[in-house]
């Protein structure tokens, strides 16, 4: 039984139709879950059977097999969750209860939240007011419980309240193995949420990064093998909090910078695909650039040097409003 099977399983407690209903009308969803509801067959002859749905646990089950996720979308939807994902853990009357699960991301990338909307059937997206930031919550008891099954085993930053969740619906944790294997979509999932692509103009290359809290469990991941036949640089920094006193922040920092690395680079992210439409379009220009790098050695005005600054401009500007204030701009105008 695959991860995705054993999460799907849990359908078959008959409150999901009511808990999908109460969902459903929870809050404003900016993106029409009605739209998605009365286009989807699972759902549609889930609500048609509602009227007489007792003893109906295996068709539920056998309807939501349809539309099973792969392993490949879940080892990523846990690096999306590990990235910038939340397990909305309170204390109610002494007890630990789970409030709900949520992922926060910038507008620009919300297209990583409908993906996972949209490829789940559960959950609702809802843009923050006055800000340039939308959420995905779970919050029905039934659609947390199919997530945590989910993500169970592939967890591997979170792991204080996804522990605490999973204790919460009696389901026992299960370790996560830290040393990722070649194109483990988890890395992926990272990247889209926590990483960037940059590039570095005194070296003239297009670097990927990966900086997180450095803890525990941060320390223990191992990423030397998930591109193949190139390891990351690992970084350990310390920043001063200002206005808090003796508050500092300890993050450790995975870099992928070497020239030659770049096409392994490229190479791996047609495998993991990128949902951050941002990371995705610059590393999919490393290709190209590698035809264009050594233009740079070129005087300003040769057609060259022109053909290497409309690249980069290009590259930086690709949804990025303030690609004016990047410094290395105002050396190749």
């Amino acid at each position: 039984m695959t991860a995705g099977e054993a999460a799907i399983k849990d359908r078959k407690d008959i409150d999901y139709i009511e808990q999908f209903w109460v969902g459903l009308f929870e809050g404003d969803d900016i993106y029409g879950w009605s739209t998605i509801l009365f286009n989807n067959i699972k759902y549609s002859k889930l609500i048609q059977s509602a009227g007489n749905y007792k003893g109906s646990s295996e068709t539920i089950c056998q309807l939501s097999n349809n539309n099973l996720p792969d392993d490949n979308f879940i080892s990523w939807f846990a690096g999306v969750i590990d990235g910038d994902g939340n397990f909305d853990i309170r204390e109610e009357s002494g007890k630990i209860k789970l409030k709900s699960v949520r992922i926060k991301l910038h507008d620009r990338d919300v297209r990583i939240l409908t993906r996972i909307r949209d490829k789940l059937h559960i959950g609702r997206i809802k843009k923050i007011n006055g800000k340039p930031y939308s959420l995905y919550i779970v919050s029905t008891m039934v659609e947390m419980k199919i997530i945590i099954n989910m993500i169970n085993g592939q967890i591997r930053l979170k792991v204080e309240s996804f522990r605490k969740s999973c204790s919460y619906f009696g389901i026992e944790f299960k370790e996560s193995n830290y040393k990722l294997k070649p194109f483990d979509n988890y890395f992926a999932g990272l990247i889209d949420t926590d990483g960037s692509i940059v590039f570095n103009y005194p070296s003239n290359r297009i670097e990927c990064n990966l900086e997180i809290k450095d803890n525990e469990y941060s320390s223990r991941l191992n990423l030397d093998d998930v591109i193949p036949n190139y390891k990351p640089a690992i970084m350990l920094r310390t920043k001063i909090i200002t206005g808090i006193e003796g508050k500092t922040y300890k993050s450790i920092t995975f870099k992928y910078q070497t020239v030659g690395g770049m096409m392994h680079l490229y190479n791996a992210f047609l495998k993991m695909r990128l949902y951050s439409d941002m990371k995705f379009y610059r590393v999919m220009k490393i290709k190209g650039f590698m035809e264009v790098r050594s233009y740079s050695k070129f005087p300003k005005g040769t057609p060259q040097f022109k053909k290497y600054a409309d690249f980069l401009i290009d590259w930086i500007k690709y949804m990025n409003p303030l690609w004016e204030k990047v410094p290395f701009v105002s050396k190749i105008r």
